[in-house]
């Protein structure tokens, strides 16, 4: 078969299951809010009445629909920044303790710098949180980069580093003095962000957010010759390198932005929203990003509205749990659940995708 027998039906297969692809997200939050309905019956409360109530503490009213996104802010943040990794194959698994770093080298800037006038020390602040969070994650993009190591591993590993590195700074030298909590002083005045309605949380680097950053990441990785190399180098490793590319640099460069949003997002809970750093600063923000960069099939937009659900999932579940007795732990019920079907889901199209492939791969033909 010649080669242009071989793009029409490698064009007819994409087309086939373009849908697919394109529909599973919906099919994978479909799949877990049955299963999810299926477990509160189980347990013994009505679905329905669990599933009306979960909706609407997340979107119900006007404070409802704040909070959610006061919340899928630092879920989105990270996304955006796993997205570029993973849209280059490289898979980052340490933005928990990224984001953990960044927050804590927000807190310590915001705090040195508070004589100064705003919005110096929220500038500040930010940037050391985001540079923060991309040198925590250079060892193990340099590791994969000049080594192959996997950064899987790697990344995971540091994420109970940087846990436990902040746990010592917050129960020792950063320890607020007077209250004696494993915390940091209140961030002065001049670093917090400004709100935008008076009486909500709904702060400036939620709209920031969503109406410049995502815009913005959305032109870099699909109109610009960076995000088309590093799609390029996630899809085809041995074409890129062909082509010139620089693998070793586009791990480097995407393992460490992905690192730079994480400390982005912890330095947003720091001004934004706590006002300080603590221990529980996240509740998991960084392993969310991941299933939400999946759902969101590392678009920008789709990201964007993934990180809505997954924020509305968390604050209903919440919210359900104290008056339904629901146990809390259903929101990570849900995000794992999100995650391993949205992971079964990509495997079924790829196997799919090669299933279709191989006939006319290993069909004899003529030259092209």
């Amino acid at each position: 078969m010649g080669s242009g027998e071989e793009g029409a039906v490698e064009r007819a297969i994409v087309r086939r299951y373009r849908i697919l692809y394109m529909s599973y997200p919906v099919i994978a939050v479909a799949l877990s809010i049955a299963i999810l309905a299926l477990v509160m019956y189980l347990i013994g409360v009505d679905p329905i009445k669990g599933l009306r109530t979960l909706f609407y503490s997340s979107f119900g009213n006007a404070y409802y629909v704040t909070e959610t996104l006061v919340r899928a802010t630092p879920i989105l943040m990270v996304s955006l920044g796993l997205m570029f990794a993973f849209s280059a194959g490289v898979w980052n698994i340490g933005a928990e303790g990224q984001l953990y770093i960044g927050g804590v080298a927000a807190a310590v800037t915001a705090i040195s710098l508070g004589w100064l006038p705003p919005p110096i020390p929220l500038i500040v602040a930010w940037v050391a949180g985001g540079v923060a969070g991309a040198l925590w994650a250079f060892p193990p993009a340099a590791l994969k980069a000049k080594y192959g190591i996997n950064e899987v591993f790697t990344t995971l590993m540091l994420n109970y580093v940087a846990i436990y590195f902040v746990s010592y700074l917050l129960h020792g030298p950063l320890m607020n003095p007077t209250t004696l909590f494993p915390e940091t002083v209140t961030l002065p005045e001049s670093s917090w962000l400004p709100r935008v309605v008076p009486g909500y949380r709904l702060h400036a680097g939620t709209i920031a957010l969503f109406a410049v950053f995502v815009p913005l990441t959305y032109l870099v990785i699909k109109r610009t010759p960076v995000g088309f190399n590093l799609r390029l180098v996630g899809s085809n490793p041995e074409l890129a390198r062909s082509c010139g590319i620089n693998i070793g640099r586009q791990v480097m460069l995407t393992l460490m932005l992905s690192g730079f949003f994480a400390g982005l997002s912890g330095a947003n809970e720091v001004t934004g929203v706590v006002l300080k750093m603590r221990p529980d600063i996240s509740p998991g923000y960084g392993y969310m990003g991941i299933a939400v960069a999946l759902l969101g099939r590392l678009n920008p937009v789709g990201i964007a509205l993934a990180s809505i659900f997954m924020a509305g999932v968390v604050n209903g579940s919440y919210t359900i749990s104290m008056m339904l007795k629901i146990p809390i732990g259903i929101a990570q019920f849900t995000q794992g659940l999100l995650i391993v079907i949205i992971t079964l889901g990509e495997l079924l199209i790829r196997r799919l995708t090669e299933a279709r492939k191989a006939p006319v791969e290993l069909k004899p033909g003529g030259g092209g």
